[in-house]
């Protein structure tokens, strides 16, 4: 079985390099090679299940519950005393027996799977409970540091709190995932796949029933801390204010016509993000929302959104760290650096298709020491951004003497970036924002075609935790996504199932006719033309993991590895090995559209 797939991928790439040798000395043309290379890629991909029958056709349940989607939330505080009601838990997710049972990390495709030799630091589900108003429709965010939860596991675990939900007049439960790349496999195609797919193949033939590549008793016990975590942020919450503040710009083009020219409030996360998918376009905007209590012994509570892999412990680099080690990554030292300070903090991964970390110090740190320092120095640039400089220097912990001082390797007048941030900053701040407790938030499923051969292979054989039907000779799906504004429109954000590409959100280069592959405009507008907002947030992997949404001009099923030659030949299109299909980002953006209709056109 192996050596069988490893021989249909290995012909893919031998057929579509002959297709390319064509087009390349025949055909100028580069539409035309790429559309050729891509077929003769999907054709050879399909192959490797060519043999396996589709499964009988699956009709979808759709849920008449109205928490569990299609949700509509239009709440206000009283006009006397308004308020926000805010409720925060934090629940490790790492299992009792971590040490005797066998756990694969995701992330990193090896083969033989890549199983866990130990934890550097801790995993956990985070969860806010948020309201406008103390009677009000409550929103429920829980995030868990995983590669992903689908909308399958979501399902599961909003019918577990179903009765919860509706004795405490919860609307939305969403799940969402931190994209950590060095976590416990949530979605089942990390571990021993090989070995999956050769017993179902066996399976299918005896008419047995078949394997799933989840560990379905990790599942359940996650299932079961989520629960514990949703009922605690709930029961817990306080009132209070909620504050918002933003940083950065969405577009990337923005950032490159002001040539460095930058207030804080314009250059926000530049230099720490970085998008491995050409044309570059990520996002370094960083949106903080901070709820104070009005009772003063009791935590605020920060929300931060920034869009960056959580990769960084899951690289196998040579003296620096092997990726066998069960990590929250930065999002871990993100999250300890809020506590640092007295506060409770909740990470929500933005729009993350190829959008990385700077790997800070990587001639000095190890990858554990690298993700320490992202998390730390961003942690700390989310709490001191609103803050004049000169407070900054005289508080002992946002101070970044004493923060250089702990990390321990900046001598001989080397500076943290951190510090230079703080330079560049100079005497500017970002503004604060008080939002009126208003809450307007709508979901709807959205319907999917499922066209990538592999996730055809990943539904025949029963792979995974991912939501897809067979109609008898394909595949389809349907996920979700939504629409929230917070204090009367001050704050948008799209719900977005998958990792976007940033071009979709922001509407610069990869969605243009001259910097996609096809030369042709994306067919949709992009989300912040949609919302009528640059400032438009995402909230990535919210309530499903779908993998990678590209803008349909742009879409190229067609890898052959990342080599110069290849992206001269192809461009950067690894992604869409791991996505739907072409017309997914027009499908979310069609969604967010009708939530966005929903929202503003229903009383």
């Amino acid at each position: 079985m192996k050596k069988r797939t490893a021989a249909a991928i290995a012909a893919a790439g031998v057929l579509s390099a002959g297709a390319a040798a064509k087009f390349c000395f025949e055909n100028a043309d580069f539409n035309k090679r790429c559309e050729a290379c891509s077929k003769v890629f999907k054709k050879t991909l399909f192959s490797l299940s060519a043999n396996v029958p589709y499964p009988p056709k699956e009709e979808k349940t759709d849920s008449k519950d109205r928490f569990s989607s299609n949700v509509l939330i239009k709440s206000r505080g009283d006009e006397k005393g308004g308020a926000w009601y805010l409720g925060y838990s934090k629940k490790s997710i790492l299992p009792d027996d971590i040490g005797t049972k066998k756990y694969c990390i995701a992330g990193n495709t090896r083969l033989p799977a890549n199983f866990a030799k130990g934890v550097l630091d801790g995993i956990f589900v985070r969860t806010v409970a948020l309201s406008a108003g103390e009677e009000s429709e409550k929103a429920v965010f829980a995030e868990v540091d995983c590669i992903g939860i689908s909308n399958k596991c979501t399902s599961e675990i909003r019918e577990r709190l179903k009765d919860f939900c509706k004795e405490n007049n919860v609307s939305s439960l969403n799940i969402l995932s931190t994209h950590s790349h060095s976590s416990i496999d949530t979605c089942g195609i990390w571990g021993e796949i090989l070995d999956v797919i050769k017993y179902n193949k066996k399976a299918i033939k005896k008419g047995e029933k078949l394997k799933n590549s989840c560990d379905e008793e990790y599942m359940e016990f996650l299932y079961g801390v989520v629960e514990e975590s949703v009922k605690e942020a709930v029961l817990s919450m306080k009132k209070g204010k909620l504050y918002s503040a933003y940083m950065g710009k969405n577009s990337y083009a923005a950032i490159n016509e002001a040539k460095g020219e930058m207030s804080v409030s314009q250059r926000g996360l530049a230099g720490y993000v970085w998008d491995r998918r050409e044309p570059i376009d990520c996002s370094t905007q960083l949106l903080r929302l901070r709820f104070k209590p009005n009772d003063r012994n009791e935590k605020e509570t920060y929300i931060v959104n920034f869009a960056a892999h959580p990769y960084i412990n899951g690289l196998k680099i040579k003296d620096k760290g092997n990726g066998d080690m069960i990590s929250g990554d930065f999002v871990y030292h993100l999250g300890e650096t809020f506590e640092k300070y007295g506060a409770n903090m909740l990470f929500i991964n933005g729009a993350v298709a190829a959008v990385y970390p700077k790997r800070l110090y990587a001639d000095a740190l190890t990858l554990k020491d690298q993700a320490r320092a992202f998390g730390e120095e961003v942690g700390r640039i989310a709490l001191s951004m609103t803050l004049e400089n000169k407070k900054i220097y005289k508080d002992e912990f946002l101070s970044p003497e004493s923060y250089e001082k702990e990390m321990g390797i900046f001598g001989g007048g080397r500076k943290s970036d951190y510090r230079k941030w703080l330079d560049k900053k100079g005497g500017g701040v970002v503004k604060e924002t008080l939002l009126e407790p208003i809450m307007e938030l709508s979901t709807n499923d959205v319907n999917l075609d499922v066209e990538n051969p592999i996730f055809h292979l990943v539904g025949k054989l029963n792979i995974g935790k991912y939501n897809i039907l067979s109609n008898g000779s394909g595949f389809t799906s349907f996920t979700e996504v939504g629409a929230l504004s917070l204090g009367g429109g001050k704050v948008k954000a799209a719900f977005v199932p998958g990792e976007l590409e940033p071009a979709v959100l922001s509407g610069s280069y990869a969605v243009e006719a001259e910097y996609s592959y096809s030369k042709k405009d994306f067919s949709q507008k992009p989300l912040c033309a949609v919302a009528g907002d640059s400032d438009l947030v995402v909230f990535g992997l919210c309530n499903d993991a779908i993998g990678y949404i590209i803008p349909d001009n742009d879409f190229l099923m067609m890898f052959l590895g990342t080599t110069k030659k290849m992206k001269k030949l192809f461009g950067s299109h690894y992604l869409e090995i791991f996505s739907f299909g072409k017309n997914t980002a027009a499908h979310v953006v069609k969604g967010f559209e009708k939530a966005l209709g929903r929202l503003y056109g229903e009383k």
